[in-house]
């Protein structure tokens, strides 16, 4: 029997055993280490709302408590007309108000309660009330439901970028674009004077998105419009057919 007979038999085909190229290990590595960055991402982001819960629950509720034990103390002081201890009572009064409103502000910086309660679109159009009309969020499709940490990434994304649009082109017309294919896709665009380089801000949410094989790019030209895009993995080594995507007019 010759080399390629006995092959065959070995084999059933009549061709040399299956070989896996450099590439595809390669390929494969890389998905593995993507899959593993994600998974701790994911762990990272349900670490973040059990301490966005704790403080919600927890250190805000007795800073409330506080503040009606004092709404009392107040109610006495004003009773037996003590200016020097209402005096100190409001004082008090400021502190326990500025740290509570402090506390807020971590907690919703933390993981924002709509975003866990509603999704993406919810917590995202809430950021887009905040700095009034002239901001619109598109979401085309409904979204798939999103990990852990893809969802706050996207979340953050999307703060960042309007918060410098309101600070670089307050006033323009924004558009928020939401869609998500095999990959979750952000185009934010707004019609400011352009010209925007990538600070620290840019910078690090281009590392953030990078944890997840993620990407994104700027186009800002000399009077604008700026365009700002995110594009984030959902799945691996799937082939599943996609829900929308972002084209380049629907941006605009």
């Amino acid at each position: 029997m010759g080399l390629r007979e006995f092959i065959g038999t070995v084999f059933g085909d009549g061709a040399p055993p299956p070989t896996t190229s450099n590439e595809e290990k390669a390929a494969a590595r890389i998905a593995e280490l993507t899959a593993s960055r994600r998974t701790i991402a994911d762990a990272f982001e349900i670490e973040r709302r059990r301490i966005e819960n704790d403080l919600h629950d927890g250190a805000q509720q007795y800073i409330v408590a506080a503040s009606m034990k004092l709404g009392m103390a107040e109610l006495e002081a004003m009773a037996t007309d003590n200016e020097e201890l209402m005096g100190l009572l409001a004082e008090t009064r400021k502190h326990l108000d500025d740290g509570l409103r402090a506390l807020r502000r971590t907690v919703h910086g933390i993981h924002p309660q709509v975003l866990r309660d509603r999704g993406l679109q919810a917590a995202v159009e809430e950021i887009a009330e905040g700095y009034g009309p002239h901001v619109v969020v598109h979401v085309p499709y409904p979204l798939p439901d999103l990990g852990e940490s893809v969802l706050a990434s996207g979340y953050f994304f999307c703060a960042e970028i309007l918060t410098n649009a309101a600070k670089y082109a307050p006033g323009a017309p924004v558009s928020v674009l939401l869609t998500a294919d095999q990959t979750l896709n952000i185009s934010i665009t707004d019609q400011g004077p352009g010209g925007v380089v990538m600070g620290n801000g840019l910078k690090g949410m281009k590392e953030r998105l990078a944890t997840f094989d993620g990407e994104m790019t700027i186009h800002s030209p000399q009077g604008g419009p700026t365009q700002v895009r995110a594009k984030i993995p959902l799945m691996l080594n799937r082939g599943d057919s996609g829900i929308g995507e972002t084209t380049e007019d629907e941006g605009r």
